[in-house]
Parts: structure tokens; sequence; C-alpha cells
């Protein structure tokens, strides 16, 4: 199953660790692994392949040409989210792709949460992000519209996976025409750009399966193996409920504070573009103070994920914290 620490590679792309489960005997362990250098290398060698086939059917044929494209963030959202972490004080330089890469790996610390910084702030990053498009190039006038915006190139395409992407195998044709080893594909601009679109579609359907698979098959481990308590780190703060990473297990989850057991009141205040959340629990005991706990984006907190009376659903739970921890 998918999850854990995100990272980008040596070209601006988002990675995400994997977070796996294994059986043995009655034991059940979930890890995160973290990708080895000789992945790092085939990866950057079937991104070099993908670019390299991208120029060549271009070149030989300039309308029909199936490619990748990236459309550059949302303004507003990216400079709303350059603002935050001026705030936080993050140095973080969102200009371009690999600027972005860049600044990554040197601000946030070399400590043992520096990749669970680096996750959250990826994923923050990816929220003005737009999605990756296939397109027949005769479909686009403007070949500046053609940039690979997160890859940080002029010209991309899928090659490298034809048993399982439709679109590498109508690569496969036209670069085998382009080199006059196959046939010609016999296709114009518009139905080019007809299986695209539906390749877009398709897409992004197989992504949300995927997600609502990871979850459900997460939810079936946290009921055989739960209740499971880990460190955590908060990704996000809205009004009345916040995010977190899952640090020992590579999952996020929403926590609701009205379903906080033992809180007394919670609100809600923003300091420039960033929201905290401060929660007051009740006194456990006579005699005893009320503990204050203030939630914001890279806070570290503990939580125990238990599963839902729902199928196959689970839940987060926020724990209480020390005395000397809030």
């Amino acid at each position: 199953m998918e999850g854990g620490y995100g990272q980008t590679s040596a070209g601006g792309t988002y990675e995400l660790h994997k977070s796996r489960t294994e059986r043995s005997g009655e034991d059940e362990i979930a890890k995160v692994e973290t990708p080895t250098a000789t992945c790092r290398l085939v990866e950057e060698f079937m991104l070099l392949a993908n670019m390299a086939v991208a120029h060549q059917i271009y070149r030989s044929f300039p309308q029909e040409a199936m490619l990748r494209r990236h459309p550059p963030p949302q303004t507003k959202m990216v400079d709303e989210l350059q603002e935050f972490c001026d705030q936080m004080g993050v140095a973080v330089d969102l200009s371009s792709a690999g600027a972005l890469h860049a600044s990554l790996h040197q601000s946030l610390g070399d400590d043992q949460y520096a990749g669970a910084r680096k996750e959250v702030l990826t994923k923050m990053c990816s929220k003005p992000m737009q999605m990756a498009l296939y397109f027949c190039t005769g479909a686009l006038k403007d070949e500046a519209l053609f940039q690979h915006y997160a890859l940080n190139v002029p010209r991309y395409t899928h090659f490298t996976s034809p048993i399982r992407r439709y679109p590498d195998l109508v690569v496969h044709r036209l670069l085998a025409a382009s080199l006059g080893c196959g046939p010609a594909l016999g296709l114009g601009v518009e139905a080019v750009q007809k299986q695209a679109s539906h390749c877009n579609d398709r897409k992004t359907a197989s992504k949300r399966v995927q997600e609502l698979s990871s979850e459900l098959f997460f939810g079936v481990f946290v009921r055989e193996c739960g209740p499971l308590e880990s460190e955590a780190m908060v990704s996000g703060v809205l009004d009345e409920s916040f995010d977190v990473l899952v640090l020992s297990y590579g999952v996020q989850k929403r926590i609701y504070c009205k379903s906080m057991v033992g809180l007394e009141s919670f609100q809600h205040h923003r300091v420039g573009k960033r929201g905290e959340i401060t929660l007051v629990w009740a006194p456990e005991g006579p005699g005893q103070a009320a503990v204050r706990q203030v939630i914001s984006v890279f806070s570290l907190v503990e939580v125990q994920l238990r599963a839902d009376e729902a199928a196959l659903k689970y839940s987060a739970l926020l724990k209480r914290p020390l005395d000397k921890e809030a």
C-alpha cells in the first residue's frame, strides 16, 4: 500500500516513499520504505528515455504526436503559499520546479523529522499544482503549452510502460513509424486528441481507485492489528479540524475537534496566512489544571489509529498531551 514520506527527484518531480504491510505467520508489520540508489538510477534513465522519445516523435510527426504536458501552478495559490512559508521561516523558492526541489533539500534541516517536514511541505506545494495531461501536438498551437512544469522540460511523453498504459502503446507505434520500422499510425489530430482525452479521464479515475484501495487495505490492517499508536506531524489546520501525517505508517488523516473526548474547548485563530487551533483539555481530576495545546503546521502530536464501527473504516484520535508537552 502506498503512503509515506515524499520528496522531489533531480528533475523536480514529486515522489512518495512506499509504506507496505508484511505478514509473517500471525505477525503483521507496516513500515515505510525508502527508494535505493539503484531505483533512483533506473528512474532517471526512464525519465531520459521518455524525454528523448518525445523529441523524436514530435520532430517526425509534429501534428500527430501524443505528448504529456503539465501546466504551471495557479499563481494566486502559489503567492499565498510563498507568504505562508515566509511567515513560518521556511526558505522555499516556488519560482520553478527546479528551484523548489533545491530549496526543499536545503531548508528543512537534517534531523529525524526532516523527512516528515518535507512530506508535509510537498503536500502543501501540490495543492496549487494542476493535473498533467496527455495531448495531441496538433491540437495545441502554442508550443509553450507543451512544457512539463514538474519535470522542468519542454517535451515529455510516456514510453517506458506499454504493458500497463495505453498512451505508451501509441507512442511506441509513433516511434516505430518515425524510425522506419513500423507502419504509420494512421490517425489524424482529432482522433489522437480523442484518445488522449479518454486516457486522461481513465488515469484520473484509476488514481482515485488506487487511493481508495490503499485506504481500504490499511483499514483492514488497523482493524486486525489495532489500535495503533504513533507520533504524527500536523500537515494542515482548518477551522474545526486539522490533518496529521502519521509518521510510523505514512498515512494522512483528519482529526475533528468536536469529536475529541476530554476536550473542554477549542478556538481557531489566524496569524497572517498561518492557522492555529488552541485546544483546552479538561482537568483529569480535582485540583488539577486544564491543559492547553496549540496545534499548527509542523507541530508534533501523539495519535491513536482505531477501527470504526463502519466496515473497513478507521479514525485517528489525538492523545491527550502530558502537561510538560503542551
